[in-house]
């Protein structure tokens, strides 16, 4: 055996060991999820940290009406800003990555300092701009502010896509006469799936988690997405954590699924900026 052989097997152990508490570290909060999902308030207080038995599997049935409509809402806020999102930093990223016009870069700039604008600061004017256009109360009072929000980010994330796509394929199209049309749906489009799905995946995290701006422009209990709904199981003097971590749960699994059907393109997505 090597001596370079044993210094690597001397320091790999130790590596393991920090990795795996690491790992610990990471899972433990969603087992505590878990774990607490299927207590009663009894089970709760007696303990912690831990599952115990036997599970209170009820908490699921009693949050399941209320989180399945606040399910279906977010749904439709999701997809009707996924859909803006995507088109738009298709055509925006498209347009900064591979087309050449004056003061590109001064442009790009300017849509980029968008990012350094905190959202908190944009609430009083957007929803004084909401109200005069009398959308309070409409799914379109979230899904056209959501998807100003997320357009910033999607046409940065596809400009560096676009950036990195070899030249001598675009070329070669313009050699066979394809204008820019052509270029972006038979060219372009294809190679950009990678990066939509990155564009998707942050989109559907920001809009299924928003809270602050749900509570403002929303007034019908009936119209809440999940991240809101789901703190309607938390009583105004007493918790039952039970419901309100089964609820957690349950407006989670959506995500989870989506995030499992797409991780490698977002992942593909993520090598490709």
């Amino acid at each position: 055996m090597s001596t370079e052989f044993r210094a690597l097997k001397r320091y790999a152990v130790p590596q393991q060991f920090a990795l795996l508490i690491l790992a610990a570290l990471t899972w433990y909060p969603f087992l505590f999820l878990l774990a607490t999902s299927v207590k009663s308030p009894n089970q709760f207080f007696e303990n912690y940290w831990w599952f115990t038995f036997p599970f209170d599997w009820p908490n699921y049935a009693q949050v399941w009406p209320k989180v399945s409509v606040a399910i279906l809402n977010s749904a439709q806020y999701s997809l009707g800003t996924l859909v803006i999102v995507l088109i738009l930093s298709l055509l925006g990223g498209y347009t900064f990555g591979r087309m050449k016009f004056p003061c590109k870069n001064a442009a790009f700039l300017c849509v980029v300092a968008l990012l350094m604008i905190p959202g908190v600061l944009t609430l009083v004017p957007l929803f004084v701009e909401v109200k005069a256009l009398k959308l309070l109360g409409t799914p379109w009072a979230l899904i056209l502010p959501f998807a100003g929000f997320e357009i910033v980010i999607g046409i940065y994330i596809m400009r560096l896509f676009f950036e990195r796509l070899p030249g001598e394929l675009f070329q070669a199209a313009r050699i066979e006469g394809a204008n820019e049309v052509q270029l972006l749906l038979f060219v372009a489009l294809p190679l950009a799936l990678p990066g939509l799905g990155t564009v998707a995946i942050l989109d559907l995290l920001f809009t299924w988690n928003e809270l602050l701006w749900p509570l403002i422009t929303v007034g019908d209990a009936t119209k809440m997405p999940v991240a809101v709904a789901a703190l309607g199981f938390k009583g105004e003097h007493q918790v039952d954590y039970g419901a309100l971590f089964a609820a957690y749960v349950s407006v989670s699994i959506p995500l989870m699924v989506i995030f499992v059907a797409v991780v490698r393109k977002f992942i593909k997505g993520i090598e490709g900026i």
